[in-house]
Parts: C-alpha cells; structure tokens; sequence
C-alpha cells in the first residue's frame, strides 16, 4: 500500500511496472546479460613471479607458483651453479608433467610458463651458463 502512494506520487502507475518487467523478460531472453561470476572472470589477471633462489629449497616454492598457474622468472645470480642447475632439473620435471614449458631468457635467467602461458619470441643465448 504504501508502495503504490510513493508509486503515485512518482507518477508511476501499475502499467509501468508491467513494461519494465517485459523488458528486463526481452533481455534475459536474448542473453544479453553476462553471468557476475564470467564478469568476475574476465578481471582476474595472470601474474608474473619473480624469484631469486638462495639454496636448493627455494625449488619447491617455485614449483608451487607453477602448479598455481602463474609463470615464475628464476634468476640463479645469487646461487651457485651447481645449486643452479639442480633447480633446473627440478623445475624442467614441473613443467614437464602440467605440459608447461622452461626457456633460458638471459644470462642465469630462465622462465617457467604453466600451459595456459604463450610465449613469443626466441632467445638470443646460444650457450647456457647453467
């Protein structure tokens, strides 16, 4: 009752009401309307970790980023090759088993991409220092 004076008072009478139910009926019917959750969907990002390992320990959180479909750029300068080039065995097998991939991008720098992740591009080192 007090819903059809403010209506009234509005100049809103019962007919409007009607047509604007038939309208938002007419948009749900042509599917213009985008689900919250695809809309929540479409903002979330892909993220880029950076990590500096310091011991061989340090793989295993690195290979939890992977397995949590983010790519992680691994820089070895602040461990010793030998350290280095365990990681690598380590995260190569990562990468491997989620049909990702692992690429030497720069000097004691590698990228790990989980399979979502395209990367372009070609690596302009020839030789590996790991």
């Amino acid at each position: 009752m007090a819903f059809d004076k403010l209506s009234n008072f509005f100049g809103m009478g019962d007919e409007d009401f009607e047509n604007n139910e038939e309208v938002q009926n007419e948009t749900y019917n042509d599917e213009k309307v985008v689900p919250m959750s695809s809309a929540n969907n479409a903002r979330k990002t892909s993220k880029i970790v950076i990590s500096e390992p310091v011991a061989y320990a340090d793989a295993k959180d690195i290979a939890q980023q992977i397995l949590g479909n983010k790519a992680v750029i691994v820089n070895f300068s602040k461990i010793d090759d030998t350290q280095a080039k365990r990681i690598v065995d380590f995260l190569a097998g990562t990468v491997f088993a989620i049909n990702g991939e692992i690429k030497n991008v720069g000097e004691n720098i590698f990228l790990c991409t989980p399979q979502k992740f395209e990367v372009d591009g070609s690596s302009i080192i020839q030789k590996s220092e790991i």
